[in-house]
C-alpha cells in the first residue's frame, strides 16, 4: 500500500491534470475562433466519429 503522502500527490495531481485541456478540446476551440462556429461543429462530429470508430475496433479485437 503506498504511503498517504504518495496517495495526496497523486489524488492532487490526477485532479489538476483533469481540468486541463486535451489537444481535441484545444483544436475545436482555435479552430472556433479563427474560422466560426460551423468549423467547430464539424470538426467536432469528426472527432466523435473517430472515437466511435476507434471504440467499436477495440471491442471487437476483445472479442477474438
Amino acid at each position: 500500500m503506498p504511503s498517504i503522502e504518495t496517495l495526496i500527490t497523486f489524488i492532487s495531481i490526477s485532479t489538476f491534470l483533469c481540468f486541463l485541456p486535451g489537444p481535441d478540446n484545444i483544436l475545436v476551440l482555435s479552430q472556433s475562433a479563427i474560422n466560426g462556429r460551423k468549423s467547430g461543429v464539424l470538426i467536432t462530429l469528426g472527432l466523435c466519429i473517430g472515437l466511435i470508430i476507434h471504440t467499436s475496433l477495440v471491442a471487437l479485437n476483445a472479442f477474438s
